[in-house]
């Protein structure tokens, strides 16, 4: 009796390593699949799957294709990402596109690994058919949160690419839907440009074409100086004159520390108070102008507003 357990018990194990050994050998064998793609045409949903089942024909292990024929040779359906340029409206047929097969066997065989080696594939091109979705383009906002080395400033706007996207889905929602923002961009101790990619913030029940966006900060060490400048005033219709009180502001600006065309004097600067800013302001203050050729990234005035006076006409 013992003995007849103990051969029972080696055929068993002998039947497993022969099964084992069997289904991890490699065989040709035809596999149909449904493909999905997400792409990103202007207008549409995302995603669609082929309305055709391709079929390939490639090298698997018997283990693959015994859990392939477990789905009762259903196609296997398979998700890909392709660019949306490489569709094609199907004449005559709305909202429909061709793909050929060449944009998909690279992509086929990344989404399958080692699981399918595709040696042929029967077909010259799929069509998908996507819903169709409104869309608004919005600007891009970023959220900065820098933190600077002593004497170093950002120097203009952030520069965002893309800095307009496209959003998705349905017109009520997209009504609400005036910018998207990015995450955080966060630096500490900065003393030099920043340039990178960030993600997006998602917005709830949308689709957002794109998931981040470059973008970079220009940074610069400055130096700060002070000069008096007197305000002069352009502009004024003939026969009337603007006095300025005071007629003399004091101008702290900031500046390259290596400025282009070497460094920047009082002559540089002007002060300026446009008629025209004074006749639609609606108030005798007025904020003046700093005129100048040559770079300041930031400035201030003090006092900040001047004191216009009418002599002459109404």
């Amino acid at each position: 009796m013992r003995n007849l357990r103990l051969l029972l018990v080696s055929l068993l194990i002998a039947c497993l390593v022969w099964v084992m050994h069997t289904f991890s050998l490699e065989y040709t064998a035809s596999m149909p699949c449904l493909v999905r793609v997400t792409t990103n045409l202007q207008g549409y949903a995302p995603t669609a799957t082929s309305r055709q089942t391709l079929l390939m024909r490639g090298k698997a292990t018997g283990f693959y294709l015994l859990k392939m024929r477990g789905t009762g040779r259903k196609p296997v359906k398979v998700d890909i990402s392709v660019d949306g340029r490489h569709f094609k409206p199907v004449h005559g047929e709305e909202d429909t596109f061709s793909l050929p097969v060449t944009e998909l066997r690279e992509r086929l065989e990344e989404a399958l690994g080692d699981r399918f080696e595709i040696d042929f594939i029967d077909a010259e091109q799929l069509t998908f058919t996507f819903t169709p979705q409104s869309f608004v383009k919005v600007p891009v906002v970023a959220v900065l949160d820098l933190d600077f080395q002593p004497q170093y400033m950002q120097v203009g706007e952030v520069t965002l690419s893309p800095d307009s996207v496209l959003v998705y889905g349905p017109v009520k929602e997209l009504q609400r839907i005036t910018q998207v923002r990015t995450k955080r961009i966060y630096y500490t101790s900065v003393d030099k440009s920043l340039q990178g990619s960030v993600e997006l913030e998602p917005v709830s029940g949308l689709r957002i074409a794109v998931d981040k966006v470059a973008y970079e900060v220009n940074v610069d060490r400055y130096v700060e100086a002070s000069a008096v400048l007197p305000v002069t005033v352009k502009g004024a219709p003939a026969g009337r004159t603007l006095m300025v009180l005071p007629s003399e502001v004091e101008v702290t600006y900031r500046a390259s520390f290596r400025p282009r065309g070497g460094r920047i004097v009082a002559d540089d600067l002007a002060l300026v108070v446009d008629y025209a800013d004074f006749a639609g302001a609606g108030s005798t203050k007025v904020i003046p102008r700093l005129v100048t050729d040559r770079d300041i990234y930031a400035w201030r005035l003090k006092p900040e507003m001047v004191e216009c006076i009418q002599v002459g006409g109404r």
